[in-house]
């Protein structure tokens, strides 16, 4: 982007509100927080702590570049599943399994030309629940069992005409999505929550046009997701937070410039964490991050988990068993102004170059 364009992005960033270090292994192996991490080979799966540090890759790396995203970890903190490119045409993917660990070798978990995607574990830690176009063209959801590691059984949940994606599962077994359809009227897709009970019965939650991504609490109660908000000229997509059972939903955080999505709460229900976006011109993807959100805090602000020895892309964050340590999470810069900080960094390294 011009440099015009940059000090206009930080101009409203503030009015709105390198390279990745590596720990050795031997250091910590402490696993908190997971993330999908750009970098020249592709995506690939990080363990990062609670300032967004980089502590080291979960995955073996591949010998050709590789999409490692949608990581998934287990109940009781053992697996992580994600979806994968590896074997793979770069632009589809499979579902893959690992031990928790430090460059654990992966096995795969799913064959077939088909896509599979967005896994997300049973509570009780017995299945996975993932977005598969195994039975046709669209996106449909399917329970596979898994044991020890090693999948069993293979169940369709919905057949549904429209693409039912990013499921999400309550502790009684409610699996809650996206159902995602084309709007010929609108040249794009149109997009609202639906739910399955454990019976199979399945209900409209909301209307759309355009909600996506959803997120039970631990408990079962609430419900996190993404809808476009109004901002001045233009509509981004917002976290949104409704009580299950209610139609009343309230923006989580408001964050104007940038676009959120695929939230996912901590195992005590106290923070939301989500991949943010920045788009520059043509709508061009600038920079991605995560940012995380205290409950607790009145009024609630989003901060970053940024690499402290310099700015790195990621997106699709994963939280593990490991406690949290609140203390860290809550010293984390506030996300807008951060965001115009690295943005100013950038515009720095641009005229350092001409």
């Amino acid at each position: 982007m011009a440099r015009a364009g940059w000090l206009g992005w930080i101009g409203a960033l503030l009015a709105s509100c390198g390279q990745p270090s590596v720990r050795s292994p031997r250091e910590s192996e402490r696993v908190a927080i997971v993330a999908s991490e750009h970098g020249p080979n592709g995506v690939r799966l990080v363990a990062i702590d609670e300032h967004g540090d980089r502590q080291f890759e979960l995955i073996e790396p591949a010998t050709t570049k590789v999409r490692d995203q949608n990581p998934a970890v287990s109940p009781d903190g053992r697996w992580i599943v994600f979806a994968s490119s590896r074997d793979r045409a770069f632009d589809t993917t499979s579902l893959w399994i690992a031990a928790v660990g430090v460059e654990v070798t992966p096995a795969r978990l799913t064959t077939g030309d088909w896509i599979d995607t967005q896994p997300v574990w049973t509570p009780d830690g017995s299945a996975i629940v993932l977005a598969s176009t195994r039975d046709g063209g669209d996106f449909d959801l399917w329970r596979l069992a898994i044991r020890d590691g090693r999948p069993g059984s293979v169940e369709q949940l919905t057949h549904g005409a429209d693409h039912e994606v990013t499921p999400t599962i309550a502790p009684d077994g409610t699996i809650l999505y996206a159902s995602v359809q084309a709007d010929p009227t609108a040249r794009g897709v149109r997009s609202r929550l639906e739910q399955r009970a454990p019976d199979g019965t399945i209900q409209v939650l909301t209307s759309g046009p355009a909600d996506t991504s959803p997120a039970f609490s631990p408990d079962g109660r609430s419900i996190v997701f993404a809808r476009p908000a109004q901002h001045g000229d233009s509509m981004q997509t917002e976290l949104w937070k409704m009580a299950r059972g209610s139609e009343l939903a309230t923006q989580l955080v408001v964050l104007p410039i940038t676009e959120e999505s695929g939230p996912v709460w901590s195992r005590d229900g106290r923070f939301v964490f989500a991949t943010s976006l920045l788009r520059g011109d043509a709508d061009r993807p600038l920079f991605s991050s995560i940012v995380h959100v205290d409950l607790r805090e009145d009024p609630p602000h989003a901060r970053m988990l940024g690499e402290r020895a310099g700015p790195v892309s990621r997106l699709t964050p994963a939280v593990s068993t490991t406690r949290l340590d609140v203390q860290a999470l809550r010293s984390d810069p506030e996300y807008l102004p951060e965001l115009a900080r690295i943005m100013a960094a950038k515009i720095a390294d641009e005229q350092a170059q001409q």
